[in-house]
């Protein structure tokens, strides 16, 4: 019944995510014409760009989901992966996020199988919650930016999130390297600004924290 729930939650998600995309495609193509019912924005093209780059991350999410092998502290992130888009959604493109929204939500509801579980994942796997919540929030600094601070801050926005769902089973060298391109080319052509320093800053200290972690679990048996 679990599988089963899980499943269906994973085609709601799926569901949600392309409606996503064909939302962030209006409001990057029509935006600006359509008035209240994408929320007005000043910004229209780039807010449509990052909505469809936030569905293409709850699409990895529900594809995480519908996988076997995923570990519970991977699927919590695939359960982020969905949530946080749908949350963010609502303020990028407005009405029309009516129904990829509740579609994303729903499917992250029905994707835990317990929530007392859900909160306990949380508490050993909050570093990767928290490095997949960076990714988010690098793509929120790089919306508003030049073109190419725009593709640099999505394209490592993403790598955050595939390194937080990934973890270090894939070996530690896959994992650093994704959280340095997930880092150091934002840094690099956004130094200017104090943020990317803090956010490089923030995402060593996490990343360090998801490699010792499993190496202190095995030091304690």
């Amino acid at each position: 019944m679990t599988v089963d729930r899980r499943r269906l939650g994973a085609a709601l998600a799926a569901a949600g995510a392309a409606a996503g995309v064909v939302a962030g495609v209006v409001q990057a193509s029509f935006g600006s014409d359509l008035g209240e019912w994408t929320g007005a924005k000043a910004e229209p093209g780039r807010l449509g760009v990052l909505t469809v780059v936030l569905s293409l991350v709850a699409a990895a999410g529900a594809v995480a989901l519908r996988r076997s092998h995923v570990d519970a502290g991977g699927r919590l992130v695939a359960a982020a992966a969905l949530v946080v888009p749908a949350l963010v959604g609502f303020t990028t493109v407005g009405r029309l996020w009516f129904l990829p929204g509740p579609l994303l939500l729903l499917g992250g509801t029905l994707s835990v199988d317990s929530w007392r579980q859900a909160a306990y994942l949380v508490r050993r796997a909050w570093t990767r919650i928290l490095l997949a919540s960076l990714g988010g929030f690098e793509m929120l600094m790089a919306a508003g930016a030049a073109p190419t601070v725009l593709v640099v801050g999505f394209a490592g926005g993403a790598c955050l999130v595939a390194a937080a769902w990934l973890g270090s089973k894939r070996g530690s060298g896959v994992f650093v390297g994704l959280v340095a391109l997930g880092t150091l080319p934002f840094t690099a052509v956004a130094w200017t600004a104090l943020v990317p320093v803090l956010l490089l800053l923030v995402a060593a200290a996490l990343g360090a924290s998801v490699l010792v972690g499993p190496r202190r679990a095995v030091s304690d048996q």
